[in-house]
């Protein structure tokens, strides 16, 4: 089984937030908006002690609503099934569970179990008189349930049970209440070995997971992993023989002399307090055989530390390994799942190690052999693929009082409803591998994105933001993406847009385009091809943003994409000569052709002068979201 979906309510900075998850689910905002409550809210789900919150733990400290964490679960086994029984029957591909802390503190679980609703009635009863009244009742007025006499509660149960198991299609769920061991890792509960949840937190010390406890992730590595059994019991029998040969050593060293003592004792007893005696002699040995246990040490050359004694990014690796470890060693039971939630993967993380730990938990998850179900929260765009999308989360937190968080993503389903009439689903398929993954991953990330062609479009605007301070674009959250043709605005522009970031595009109308083939010599033939190829490009852009079709539609600033009635090189050259002479001056300090460079791109619009273009500084401002 795996997480399908999460609801979580009045839990820390969440009031009422619900989450689907996937193999791997990767959450992303702004600081502050929920991402690491969400992995701590089902760490208490699945690992929280009773008290272990307060009431600082509700929605902003307002304590009269309970919290309430549900879990629910799908792709079920048959063994699954077997394990959680009333709670799943037979066909069952869901289950649902809820921890709850109410409001005087008391904490509960309890789940939907599948029964027969007259049998319920009868289940509810509290004493086993009540329960024999209902049951003839039920037996009396439908004889087709095929019910046995009364006899006891128990036979009474096993033959509603046993309708139930052969009627599944019959029955409806009830809320019941689980026993608190029903989850935790050690627990022996229902749901110990069938599905494991392991969170690494940011500030989870690799000294305390290393420790060989019941609790640390070394410890269920060595649980999973080392038979102590056959150690641990020869070191019984040892400690057993030792305790014998001790107590011997007593008998033989201190009986005579405790003898004579009592004798003595006894003597001045008895004149004191005659028909009682007293008895000395050694007590008992008491030895208990200890537990194995193993110790993890650091070998840098030839000096062994402790890992305590380690830098934070080598603490962090062995976090991760011993994670990865983990999961490879297999659940609790061989048909279980692991879940592995890591807060900030990429914390203290050289950026190929960060890549290399992203697509090693991709791995995992990916592998059906593995059994492992992988979330993170995360501000690294090495843990995005673009491909991936629609397994990114994007919480984000308004600004009301109280907050409301909001969790935005983007189903391939969805994309391709809003492409609907622009791109051909087909056609979507395989331009999710073509967009440009780097760029759309740090797109995710954005407060505002801005759609563009191609990097030079990129290193001017950038360029124009830094004539007003360097990098103010980006230091308000703006992220350029070349998307590379303007065929491709409409995908990127959709995938971002229902993840919830403020998107705005820019295209060519490329009008000019004749006149710059035929100076190239292209043939006719290739012209007209062309032709096409821009006509049926600006034609799906325009139909996309909901405007009238045109083969070369003329420039515009609208409120969602904006247009250059040919493209950036011709509009800088009718409307910003200074950024000529610049772009000029910066290629002849280099001594070759930088035609397309984005280095000499942005350096040009830094340094030439006279005024930025009214259409450039309109473009910007709708970016801005002004």
């Amino acid at each position: 089984m795996k997480i399908q979906s999460v609801l979580i309510k009045n839990f820390r900075t969440l009031k009422n937030v619900a989450i689907t998850f996937d193999s791997v689910t990767t959450f992303i905002g702004p600081n502050g908006a929920g991402k690491s409550t969400v992995l701590r809210a089902l760490d208490w789900f699945f690992n929280g002690r009773p008290g272990s919150l307060t009431d600082k733990d509700c929605f902003f400290g307002v304590s009269d609503e309970e919290i309430e964490v549900q879990v629910t679960f799908a792709d079920l086994t048959d063994n699954d099934r077997d394990q959680l029984g009333k709670y799943a029957p037979a066909g069952a591909m869901t289950f649902t569970a809820r921890k709850r802390r109410s409001t005087d503190g008391a904490e509960s679980l309890s789940a939907n179990s599948k029964s027969y609703a007259p049998f319920n009635a009868i289940r509810s009863k509290s004493t086993a008189s009540e329960k024999k009244i209902a049951y003839n009742e039920l037996r009396s007025s439908d004889s087709s349930l095929g019910l046995s006499a009364w006899s006891n509660a128990e036979v009474a149960n096993q033959a509603m049970t046993t309708w139930e198991s052969a009627h599944t299609d019959q029955l409806v769920e009830a809320p019941e209440a689980l026993q608190t061991n029903f989850f935790g890792f050690n627990s022996g509960g229902k749901m110990s070995g069938l599905f494991d949840f392991v969170l690494v937190t940011a500030d989870l010390r690799a000294s305390e997971e290393s420790v060989d406890g019941r609790a640390s992730i070394i410890g269920r590595i060595l649980e999973r992993s080392v038979d102590r059994a056959a150690a641990d019991e020869e070191i019984a029998e040892i400690v057993e023989e030792s305790r014998i040969k001790q107590q011997k050593v007593y008998e033989e060293k201190f009986k005579d002399q405790l003898s004579s003592m009592t004798t003595q004792l006894n003597g001045i007893v008895n004149s004191y307090s005659p028909g009682r005696t007293v008895t000395v002699a050694p007590s008992e040995v008491e030895l208990k055989a200890p537990r194995t246990t193993f110790e993890v040490a650091i070998l840098d050359g030839v000096t062994e530390t402790s890992v305590e004694r380690q830098g934070h990014g080598f603490q962090r690796t062995l976090l991760i390994s011993a994670l990865q470890l983990l999961a490879q060693s297999g659940s609790a039971s061989a048909e279980g799942v692991i879940c592995l939630a890591i807060e900030e993967p990429e914390l203290y993380q050289h950026p190929i190690q960060a890549q290399t730990f992203a697509k090693v938990l991709r791995s995992l998850a990916e592998d059906a052999g593995k059994r492992i179900q992988v979330t993170y929260a995360t501000h690294s765009p090495y843990f995005l693929e673009a491909r991936h999308f629609d397994q990114v989360r994007r919480l984000t937190r308004s600004t009301e009082v109280p907050p409301v968080v909001s969790v935005h993503y983007a189903t391939i389903a969805d994309v391709k409803i809003k492409l609907n009439g622009v791109q051909n689903p087909d056609v979507v398929d395989r331009q999710l591998d073509g967009i440009v993954a780097d760029d759309l991953a740090v797109a995710l990330f954005a407060h505002r994105a801005f759609l563009v062609e191609g990097t030079t479009e990129l290193s001017v605007f950038y360029g124009i933001g830094d004539k007003t301070a360097f990098g103010s674009l980006e230091a308000a959250g703006i992220s350029i993406v070349p998307v590379g043709a303007k065929s491709s605005i409409p995908l990127a522009h959709a995938i971002l847009t229902l993840i919830g970031i403020p998107t705005y595009a820019l295209f060519d109308s490329d009008s000019g385009f004749e006149a710059r083939a035929l100076a190239k010599g292209k043939k006719p033939e290739k012209i007209s091809e062309e032709r096409v190829g821009h006509v049926k490009a600006n034609r799906a852009v325009l139909k996309y943003f909901g405007r009238a079709e045109e083969d070369f539609p003329s420039a515009i600033v609208a409120d969602e994409v904006a247009i250059f009635d040919d493209h950036l090189e011709t509009f800088l050259s009718k409307n910003w000569a200074e950024w000529e002479v610049a772009f000029k001056n910066v290629e002849t300090a280099a001594g070759f052709n930088l035609a397309k460079n984005q280095l000499a791109y942005r350096t040009a619009t830094l340094k030439a002068e006279g005024v930025v273009p009214k259409m450039l500084t309109q473009i910007l401002s709708k970016v801005k979201g002004e």
